[in-house]
């Protein structure tokens, strides 16, 4: 009978419960940075940022260049510049992206017979290849 209050009941449970689950989501999650100080070098950096990353050192390199390009010179040898505040990326996305679950970190799909995939290739690449009878 009293289907208004029950409703009204309802409502202010659900937003209740709700409110810390949108606050979680709606605030960032806190990035981690790193000033660069004269005499770092990035492999330097990502030993003392992520000292026990199951990732091999070029993909953490990439990452940290891929998320911070304005602290690196812009000449061939891209060299850290010093003072730079850098945006350690986050490690947990990271090993999401990279590391297929079932797989070990340094698997990387070579119980497929060396690696090669030839779906992935197309038919001007292959055409190269050597024939046996």
């Amino acid at each position: 009978m009293n289907t208004p209050i029950t409703s009204l009941r309802t409502l202010l449970c659900c937003a209740v419960l709700a409110t810390p689950m949108l606050a979680l989501a709606a605030s960032p999650t806190p990035r981690s940075t790193y000033q660069v100080v004269s005499g770092d070098t990035l492999d330097k950096v990502i030993h003392k940022t992520l000292p026990d990353s199951p990732l091999r050192l070029e993909i953490l390199r990439n990452a940290f260049v891929q998320q911070n390009p304005q602290a690196f010179t812009k000449a061939p040898p891209r060299a850290l510049m010093a003072g730079a505040v850098l945006h350690v990326p986050n490690h947990d996305d990271l090993l999401r992206t990279f590391v297929v679950p079932g797989q070990s970190a340094g698997n990387s799909g070579m119980q497929r017979g060396g690696g090669y995939s030839t779906a992935d290739m197309n038919m001007s690449e292959r055409k190269n290849w050597v024939r046996f009878p």
